[in-house]
């Protein structure tokens, strides 16, 4: 505490100042808080008062913007389809239209604002000591929040499937590549054809987008139940501002389209939101058991901080059940709902009020509301504030600071008797007017802007009891009295002194903690700069490296003794044995090394992702397969020329020794729409039981006779993917679902086809 330095400051008795201010931990963050205020000090220099300062309302925006977020989300979802292909149409799609454009430019830059600012709000909140104590469920969810909405971010670029997805599937290779799980799930729905159109992890993705979202909703509630009055949404001059700024960004600078991911090219340079994707580059380059290691770690460190850090318990509050009325307001003023009354039998008043101790942080403001002295910190006497304002005021003026501004700034000689308390909130109205009847020239109240308030509501509290809007108010005859609130940063308490009733930074009175006076341009200024730094900081580029050179990619799924997909059949006979593969460019050994089985989709199987860097121009590549080893298997022998930046993907898997009439079946049963063909949803497979469509007993059989010139198999692969190409007499065209054949793979499609030609009419 700065009262060393301040001697003209008197720390009231009444408070046990020792508990509150000492130990390491405490000066260490007056310091980073003193370190806060200075750098926020330009802020309010532009803005001009402190009530148009946006820093004191980040909690409140914070809401707000997720609430835009999440509104601006649900309308993109309406659009969106899944698929590598569909995925990307999707969206380019909703940014060719004027509406679609405009959505997700506030959604991109909406997201981007809500991790500033609450970015901005744990920390404001960490320096200013309001995370330890009561207080620690609302750090643990709000740090929780943060890394929550990052994760919200990335998938969310993840989701439009444009070439930026080749740096995070970079990523993710590096991350997963060593695990055999992880390399089984990118060769199965990432990198390879195995993947089909890309519905299912792209499906995955956007479950985490929305599911973790809905998270987020409900931790939000998490992180305000506590609390009394939670102030769900910023003054209404705040929703106006980030609105409208929103509403012109969104216009003026929309988002556009990355070309789409091509697995044959490199891009040379992405652009890298360093708000969502600053991992990336790291992602690329570093270790990733360090990276992701450090990250969690760094995570939890930081969710469980106020668990590491000891620290005095909390000054509770302790009730005087002999002068308690049962008034109620202390209950009512209480800003962390830490007070509630019980019912009482046979006593001199029916109701008394009761602390929660786990709840109280200290703050005092209840004492200012109670009219009879009943409330108290445990262990002081609740007399001896009103003692010490009676023998200041006997010599000359009284003025009240909150432990923030004694903590951060000096009284200046002469500035009489300057009386610290927890919180101005804590200052009863009689109070001041016995410093006034005991001789007191003026009384003044200094404290934080709207806000800023480290206890929430204390000064907003205090100036509606001045002003006679809140009880217990100030008496009517101390209306005219010498009596001055100043409502500033802590840094300027000396401006205050010297200037009683002139220096606030805002007006609390009569409404709390909104604009009472007209914003300057600088504000709008200010907003101005900071949009067109976001944009142009949301367009700087990263280069992955690796686009001067030419890549060899080569995939491999499979278990020795299996025939290969394009490969001469011959009957499986899975041996376990661990292949060996031979790569040679230009007669050059790249590659020359058995592959480890392990467990993935069927045991002993084989999972490769190699890659290798060749110079532009043209190479003779040979790529050999020895599941024995003097039995060699040529998978690829030709000559390729590959330019600089561009890819030879080179993928092998085994074929499938499910009977593709079982897994055909499978697919028929599926009802999930969008996803799969949903068939049994529409058509029944019981003889003269018709759905939506007609019913498909015997199709197997009908499908050969059904269109002159094509076989079963092409009948039906033509009514899934092409359905109004030939319509069934008795059956509307375009009431068959469209879009099958981006849904489906080519294996599901047939497997689908296969177990259709099953169902045969029976003799």
């Amino acid at each position: 505490m700065s009262h060393d330095d301040a001697p003209d400051t008197t720390l009231t008795e009444s408070v046990d100042w020792e508990d509150r201010t000492s130990g390491r931990v405490k000066r260490f963050l007056l310091s980073l808080e003193r370190f806060t205020l200075r750098a926020e000090r330009p802020v309010e220099v532009v803005v001009g008062k402190a009530q148009f300062n946006p820093l004191h309302h980040t909690g409140p925006i914070s809401v707000f913007l997720f609430v835009v977020v999440f509104a601006t989300g649900l309308y993109l979802t309406m659009f969106y389809r899944f698929g590598f292909e569909a995925s990307y149409e999707s969206v380019s799609d909703l940014e060719a239209s004027l509406a679609g454009r405009f959505v997700r430019a506030a959604h991109r830059y909406g997201s981007i604002a809500l991790v500033v600012t609450t970015v901005l709000h744990g920390w404001r909140t960490f320096v200013m000591d309001r995370f330890r104590g009561p207080r620690r469920v609302a750090w643990l969810t709000g740090v929780a929040m943060v890394g929550l909405i990052w994760i919200i971010g990335v998938t969310g670029y993840w989701l439009i499937w444009d070439e930026r997805v080749e740096v995070l599937n970079e990523v993710l290779i590096r991350a997963l590549r060593d695990s055999a799980t992880g390399l089984d799930f990118l060769l199965d729905f990432v990198l390879t054809d195995a993947a089909g159109t890309g519905w299912p992890v792209l499906l995955l993705l956007f479950f985490l987008h929305v599911g973790i979202s809905i998270g987020v909703a409900v931790l939000i509630w998490v992180h305000v139940k506590r609390l009394a009055r939670p102030m769900w949404l910023p003054p209404g001059f705040w929703v106006a501002v980030v609105g409208v700024s929103l509403i012109i960004m969104s216009a003026v600078w929309p988002v556009g389209m990355l070309p789409a991911l091509d697995r044959v090219s490199l891009p040379a340079s992405i652009p890298v939101d360093p708000f969502f994707l600053f991992l990336v580059p790291g992602g690329i380059s570093w270790n990733p058991a360090v990276l992701w290691g450090g990250a969690l770690l760094l995570m939890a460190g930081a969710m469980f901080l106020p668990w590491f850090i000891r620290r005095m318990e909390a000054p509770v509050i302790e009730v005087d059940a002999d002068r308690c009325t049962g008034c109620r307001l202390c209950v009512t003023d209480c800003p962390y709902d830490a007070l509630h009354m019980i019912d009482l039998e046979d006593a001199a008043h029916p109701h008394l009020a009761v602390v929660t101790a786990g709840k109280c942080v200290g703050c005092g403001i209840c004492i200012g509301s109670c009219p009879v002295e009943a409330l108290a910190f445990r262990g002081h006497p609740a007399d001896a504030l009103w003692n010490e304002t009676r023998r200041a005021a006997a010599d000359g003026d009284v003025t009240f600071v909150c432990e923030r501004h004694d903590a951060h700034a000096a009284a200046p000689p002469g500035a009489g008797a300057v009386l610290a308390v927890p919180c101005v909130g804590m200052v009863h109205p009689d109070l001041i007017g016995a410093a006034i009847d005991a001789g007191a020239a003026a009384v003044q109240v200094v404290g934080c802007p709207p806000g800023d308030c480290a206890n929430r509501e204390g000064p907003a509290t205090l100036a509606a009891r001045l002003n006679r809007k809140r009880r217990p108010r100030l008496r009517r005859r101390y209306r005219e009295a010498p009596i001055f609130t100043d409502w500033v940063n802590p840094t300027r308490l000396s401006t205050a002194l010297a200037a009683p009733g002139r220096a606030s930074d805002a007006d609390l009175a009569p409404r709390a903690a909104t604009a009472s006076v007209r914003p300057g341009l600088p504000l709008f200024g200010l907003v101005a700069v900071t949009a067109i730094v976001t944009v142009l900081v949301t367009g700087l580029r990263f280069d992955p490296g690796g686009n001067d050179d030419a890549r060899l990619e080569i995939t491999l799924d499979h278990r020795a003794g299996v025939p290969l997909v394009g490969f001469a059949p011959f009957e499986a006979a899975p041996s376990g044995a661990e292949p060996r593969l031979l790569v040679e460019a230009d007669g050059r050994v790249l590659y020359d090394r058995t592959v480890p089985v392990v467990r993935a989709d069927e045991p002993d199987t084989a999972l490769l992702l190699e890659r290798f860097s060749l110079a532009p121009g043209v190479h003779s590549v040979r790529v050999t397969l020895f599941d024995v080893p003097d039995q060699p298997m040529v998978l690829f022998d030709d000559t390729i020329g590959i330019e600089a930046g561009e890819a030879v993907v080179l993928y092998y898997r085994d074929v499938s020794l499910v009977d593709p009439a079982e897994a055909g079946r499978a697919i028929f049963n599926e009802t999930a729409l969008g996803t799969n063909a949903g068939c049994r949803i529409c058509h029944s497979l019981d003889p003269g039981r018709d759905l939506v469509g007609p019913s498909l007993a015997g199709v197997g059989t009908r499908a050969a006779n059904t269109v002159d010139g094509l076989s079963g198999a092409d009948y039906l692969r033509q009514a899934i993917v092409d359905p109004d190409a030939y319509v069934v007499p008795g059956y509307p065209a375009g009431q068959m679902l469209a879009g099958l054949g981006e849904v489906l793979s080519p294996g599901d499609l047939d497997s689908l086809i296969a177990f259709l030609l099953t169902l045969e009419e029976s003799p």
